[in-house]
């Protein structure tokens, strides 16, 4: 049997664009420090930790001397502002596809537009994007089949 791999296989664009920040960081000697797990790959999260890089869950658990990478899912406008008032260093490794996200739901949110996000609500990217709406959002999961008659 041949297995043929396709030519695009691998991680999307945002994702090797975060790990390639993690790999530059360890390059400059920094002791890096992910919130949350970097992406959905756990052999990649075990290469990572294997290299020295480790996996906080708050920003207040980062060492002073760590620097504190946004995982490519992004964050809560509130966490990116615990991570500056904790005067943490970091490198924000967010996809720039999601940080557009981010703009999107903020800008409809200020204009006082209803925000309905379909997706887990505790997923961390889910969580980021409903992190920069305001107020009057609404989101779910949850799919319905709907019949056309």
């Amino acid at each position: 049997m041949e297995i043929t791999v396709a030519k695009s296989a691998g991680f999307c664009f945002g994702v090797d664009r975060a790990i390639q920040q993690v790999y530059r960081l360890l390059e400059q000697g920094k002791r890096v420090y992910t919130l949350g797990p970097i992406i959905h790959n756990p052999q990649m999260v075990e290469e990572l930790s294997a290299k020295g890089v480790g996996i906080v869950e708050t920003p207040e658990e980062t060492p002073k001397n760590g620097t504190i990478v946004i995982r490519s899912h992004g964050i809560p406008e509130q966490v990116l502002e615990k991570i500056t008032a904790l005067g943490l260093d970091y490198a924000d490794a967010t996809c720039p596809f999601v940080a557009k996200i981010h703009q999107i739901v903020r800008g409809a949110s200020e204009q006082g537009k209803f925000v309905l996000i379909a997706g887990d609500a505790a997923h961390p990217e889910v969580e980021g994007i409903v992190g920069h709406c305001r107020d009057r959002i609404w989101c779910s999961k949850t799919r319905r089949n709907v019949r056309k008659s």
